[in-house]
């Protein structure tokens, strides 16, 4: 990535240009991401798509812990959704519960409410899902959701089929993540290449508007 720009290959961080120059190009990729999703925060830092939904569940997590709920542990993940969601659940230390769908691909809602409750902390969902269906009840969902205390979160991996046509934060999504190999053709992990962990940290971008509540901008501790 970015290895015919000269003056992008060139940059070392030892040089004072060159650390003002990557970071200007890191915080411009962060206004257009931010721009793209419909969000209000991006982090650049987690190193890939399954490492962006574990960030993004610590965040959750250490929401409900600062606003005295912390038995908030329940993510629900339909059964189309991606197949990471439940391993990244489990990873942070939270219970995940499948949601049932249609016949035609879709969510079935109905599951969705019986299983909302006060212990659920957020619905992952893949949108459009791995059966290439997109979510036509995407925004009720959302509402559900939000109504029961709860995040909406977006599995990015197949952001490409609606990049340019709808913003995830316009349809109910409070945090998501790309993978920008997939979404925008960057290098994911090679090995051998020193460029693949610069590709693969960028693959992971999360976004977070959960770290913000209605009130205004809150600190969490991801060691929650």
């Amino acid at each position: 990535m970015g290895g015919g720009f000269v003056g992008f290959a060139n940059l070392h961080r030892c040089r004072l240009r060159s650390r003002r120059r990557g970071a200007g190009l890191l915080y411009n990729l962060r206004l257009f991401l931010q721009e793209i999703s419909g969000l209000d925060e991006v982090s650049l830092q987690p190193a890939a798509g399954a490492h962006g939904e574990w960030t993004a569940l610590k965040v959750i997590r250490a929401y409900y812990k600062d606003h005295g709920e912390a038995k908030r542990r329940i993510v629900l993940a339909p059964d189309t959704a991606h197949g990471t969601n439940p391993a990244s659940c489990a990873m942070c230390g939270a219970g995940v519960i499948t949601i049932k769908s249609l016949p035609n691909g879709l969510t079935d809602l109905e599951d969705l409410k019986a299983h909302l409750n006060d212990e659920v902390a957020a619905v992952m969902v893949t949108n459009p899902n791995t059966v290439g269906k997109f979510d036509s009840h995407i925004v009720e969902m959302a509402k559900m959701v939000h109504d029961a205390g709860a995040f909406l979160y977006l599995d990015g991996a197949n952001m490409n089929a609606i990049l340019g046509i709808a913003r995830p934060g316009d349809f109910g999504v409070d945090v998501m993540h790309y993978n920008t190999h997939k979404t925008f053709s960057t290098l994911t992990a090679v090995a051998g290449l020193a460029l693949a962990d610069c590709g693969a940290k960028i693959a992971g971008a999360l976004f977070a508007r959960a770290a913000g509540d209605q009130k205004g901008r809150q600190q969490f501790r991801l060691g929650s």
